[in-house]
């Protein structure tokens, strides 16, 4: 099987979004997230997401989670729910730019790599 076919087996969608830190604030974006609400951790999971991984390089964080229904996910019509406004808006102190409308937004990239 070539890459091209790989690619286009790959079953779920996968997604990255970047945000850069208030440089001052890491140990406590790690410390948030060592401590997660319980109750965001279950709606992670009850929307289908799986694989969710953050990975810091200097003061850059880069998430990346898997999905089978991205486009659903993703959809305008599915407002955040008040769980996902509360811990943005915690977080939002700790971003290096604390105005912007785009924290947290997810990408949806063209995969043309892909080994199981």
């Amino acid at each position: 099987m070539n890459m091209e076919e790989e690619v286009n087996k790959a079953s779920k969608t996968r997604t990255m979004w970047r945000r850069k830190l208030d440089p001052t604030k890491i140990d406590e974006y790690i410390h948030r997230h060592n401590t997660i609400w319980p109750e965001l951790l279950d709606f992670i999971k009850e929307q289908g997401i799986s694989n969710y991984s953050i990975f810091l390089s200097d003061n850059e964080v880069f998430g990346y989670f898997e999905h089978d229904d991205i486009p659903a996910l993703m959809d305008p019509k599915n407002l955040p729910t008040q769980l996902q406004i509360d811990w943005e808006e915690s977080m939002r102190p700790l971003a290096a730019d604390k105005i912007s409308d785009d924290l947290g937004t997810q990408r949806n990239l063209q995969l043309v790599f892909y080994v199981k």
